[in-house]
């Protein structure tokens, strides 16, 4: 028997939000409080949100899991590089250096998500096409053409058929 797994529940956007504004105010404005409460609306501008418009402006998602592990994963979290990378000392306004941070990491890593976030929305619309066909989803890594196949088919429209050409009511006349 299989020990059981605890359930995960999946953050929502509003603890999303609160997570990253509380990891930035710890780590960045630990002995500020003020200063944190002066910065929120800019760091969630520039900082907590940059991503999300980012990806929004593409058309593409990414989970709340995977977003939060963008923005302070242990090994390439956009936040905990510019923990490693800066020097916090010499900063004039955290928030604008922080969102610079998180544009450059775009710049860098965004056709990444970019591409991570089209997986998704494929994902979403061979699933949705399975279902109104009535098929049942193919397993991770079978054969994708086929299933591409049926969505075609269902996108297809129906033509119509082909009336019968009228006859004239007083038959056909001969000139000449």
């Amino acid at each position: 028997m299989k020990p059981a797994r605890p359930n995960r529940k999946q953050p929502t956007p509003d603890e999303l939000k609160e997570s990253l504004l509380n990891f930035i105010r710890t780590k960045f404005y630990n002995q500020h409080p003020l200063a944190f409460a002066k910065d929120t609306p800019r760091l969630l501008e520039w900082v907590v949100l940059r991503l999300a418009v980012y990806l929004d402006e593409r058309g593409v998602w990414i989970d709340t899991a995977r977003y939060h592990e963008i923005m302070t994963g242990d090994k390439a979290g956009i936040l905990m590089e510019a923990i490693r990378h800066g020097d916090t000392g010499n900063i004039t306004y955290l928030p604008a250096w922080l969102g610079k941070c998180v544009e450059s990491h775009l710049s860098v890593h965004g056709t990444k998500y970019y591409e991570e976030g089209k997986r998704n929305r494929e994902n979403i619309q061979t699933h949705l096409a399975a279902a109104l066909k009535g098929i049942q989803p193919a397993a991770p890594g079978a054969n994708r053409s086929t299933l591409l196949a049926e969505a075609a088919k269902l996108l297809k429209a129906k033509k119509r058929p082909v009336k019968a050409p009228l006859k004239s009511a007083q038959g056909s006349f001969k000139f000449g």
